[in-house]
This record gives structure tokens, C-alpha cells and sequence, in this order.
């Protein structure tokens, strides 16, 4: 009896050591299985990474391609500027002078470019403005020659004054009108204002030995003609004939300065185009003329009335050729 008690505990121990062993076996089955699922999972990464990798390095090359290219461009546009000839600046200066809203600004801007809005013009102390008339090759420099363009406010003319007497100047513009703002009719008593302005003790400040020296033209330039009717003579004889103390008093410099009478309008135009003209006639050397700015002199000159015309001019030189266009800009 004891012996059948004894192998039946050797049996059940034998079992549960199968049952043991194999418990043991279904797990190490799964983790083998979990395991190679990772191992497969970390094999896709890698591919993944290596892809990715590969797609890197391509575009790296790219932007070294990009990169090599653009350092060889910007090489050949150096030797490029390097070959083009340098460009300098000649500055001519031209003085407004006028009292409060006489125009002196509109008048300036519609001068040196016939398209600005004279809507958007507010009154300042001074304005400066560039107006590059021509270029000119001269064996390996281009030569730009800018007029500079200072408008004083009317109630600074002291100030302009004290800039004739320390400044180079190569020419004067003195802008007069026969009406205030807004105005219907000629105005005797602002004419008479103005007069008084630039009376002969007056005059004789802006005109001292560097001004004369300097300076290759003064233009006196009678605002508003459009308040005066008649023919464009006819406004022309009357509006001379209401400032003729001032012309008078200016043509004393005569003998020193080239003085000029213009009567216009700079709201309508009138006139206005001629002073562009006037002043590279006067100013600019004759070796600086370019095609452009000759044709843009031969149109004004075929534009002046006979009566002006009359007047002695010098006669435009034979240029050669530039193909840069002229251009305004205000400086700051």
C-alpha cells in the first residue's frame, strides 16, 4: 500500500514538472516571437533612417551645386562691374528765393519734373532736390552732372541769404507772383510787397563777389500769369510792366550776371518747361551734354515762343550718345 501511495506522489511530481516545463516553453516561445517582431520592427526603422539618410545627403549636394554655382555667378558679375566704368558726381547748385506762397515750390518741382501732383505740396524751411541732367562717358569714368535744387520757405530768406554767402551757387531763381492764395485778380498791394522784399539795399546781399563769381544765371520768374488776360505777349508786356522796379534794379548785375525775366504760370505750365532749358544752357558745361538731354533741349527750344526766341541763346553742341534716362529725387 505504501508503495502505491509512493508512486502516485511520483507521478503527480513528475506532472507537475511537465506542466512546469511546459509553461516555461509557452513563454519563451512568446518572447522569442516578441522578440523577433522587434527585431523585424527595428530592421524597418533602420531601412527607414537609411532612406531618409540617402534623400539628405542627395539634397546636400544639391545646395553645394546651388551654392558653387552662385559663388561662380557672383564671381563673373564682379568682373563684370569691374570692367564697367566708375561713375562720379558733378552737383550744380541752383536757389529758389521768393516769399511765402508765391509757388517757388511748385514752380521748382514742375521745372524739374513736369508730373508731380502739386496737390500733396505742404510749405517747408527748406527742400533739397537732385535732378540728374545727364551722364557722360569720359574715357574709363562716367560723369553724372545733378542739379541740386534748394527750395527756401518764403519766410527764410535770411537764411537763403547767409547760404549765397557761404555756398558755391551756379544759379538763382526768384520767383515773384501778382496774386496771393486762392487769388482771382492781380493784387497791387502783394505786388508792392514783394517789391519792397527785394529792394536795391536787399539785392545787394544776394548778390555779393562769391555769388558773382559763382554764379552763371539769375532768373526772375513772374508767378500767376493766368490772373492777367490777353494774349501770351500781351501777359508778358504787363506783367514785366508791374515789376519793372525789380527788373530794373536786377539788370544793374547785368554786366556781371546773366539776368533773365520769365512770366508764367507754374499751376497751368506756362513757361515753366523753359526753365529746364535755360538753366543747362547756362550752367552746364558744353562737354557734358548727352543725346537725351539734347533732344529734351532741341523739343523746349522748338517750344519757345518767337518773341523769346529773338533773345541770344547759345547754340546746343554736337553730343554723344548715353542711354541713361535723367531722374528726380528728393534729398533727405
Amino acid at each position: 500500500m505504501s508503495m502505491l501511495i509512493a508512486s502516485c506522489i511520483l507521478l503527480a511530481c513528475a506532472l507537475a514538472g511537465l506542466v512546469f516545463m511546459a509553461a516555461r516553453y509557452r513563454r519563451s516561445t512568446n518572447a522569442e516571437i516578441d522578440a523577433r517582431k522587434r527585431v523585424d520592427s527595428l530592421e524597418n526603422e533602420n531601412k527607414a533612417l537609411v532612406a531618409k539618410l540617402h534623400v539628405a545627403v542627395e539634397e546636400d549636394k544639391k545646395k553645394v551645386g546651388w551654392l558653387d554655382h552662385q559663388e561662380q555667378e557672383i564671381l563673373w558679375l564682379r568682373a563684370e562691374l569691374e570692367k564697367r566704368p566708375k561713375i562720379t558726381r558733378k552737383t550744380y547748385k541752383i536757389l529758389t528765393l521768393g516769399v511765402k506762397a508765391t509757388g517757388k515750390t511748385s514752380l521748382t518741382l514742375k521745372w524739374a519734373n513736369p508730373l508731380i501732383d502739386l496737390g500733396v505740396l505742404a510749405g517747408t524751411k527748406i527742400d533739397r532736390y537732385e535732378r540728374t541732367v545727364s551722364h557722360v562717358l569720359q574715357k574709363d569714368v562716367v560723369m553724372e552732372h545733378v542739379f541740386e535744387v534748394g527750395d527756401w520757405g518764403g519766410e527764410h530768406i535770411v537764411d537763403a541769404q547767409q547760404e549765397l554767402i557761404g555756398d558755391e551757387i551756379h544759379g538763382l531763381l526768384i520767383v515773384v507772383d501778382l496774386g496771393g492764395k486762392d487769388a482771382k485778380k492781380v493784387e497791387p498791394g502783394r505786388i508792392q510787397e514783394q517789391l519792397q522784399e527785394f529792394q536795391p539795399q536787399a539785392l545787394k546781399y544776394f548778390f555779393g563777389p562769391k555769388t558773382v563769381a559763382s554764379c552763371k544765371t539769375v532768373v526772375l520768374f513772374i508767378n500767376k500769369s493766368d490772373l492777367l488776360s490777353g494774349t501770351p505777349l500781351e501777359v508778358e508786356e504787363q506783367a514785366k510792366k508791374l515789376y519793372a522796379p525789380l527788373i530794373e534794379n536786377l539788370m544793374k548785375y547785368s554786366m556781371q550776371l546773366d539776368i533773365r525775366v520769365f512770366v508764367g504760370s507754374a499751376n497751368f505750365g506756362h513757361s515753366t518747361h523753359l526753365l529746364f532749358s535755360h538753366f543747362v544752357e547756362r550752367i552746364l558745361p558744353k562737354h557734358a551734354y548727352d543725346s537725351q538731354l539734347l533732344q529734351r533741349m532741341v523739343k523746349d527750344f522748338s517750344e519757345t515762343p518767337k518773341a523769346e526766341k529773338s533773345e541770344k541763346t547759345v547754340p546746343l553742341p554736337a553730343v554723344n550718345a548715353s542711354s541713361e534716362p535723367p531722374k528726380l529725387s528728393r534729398v533727405n
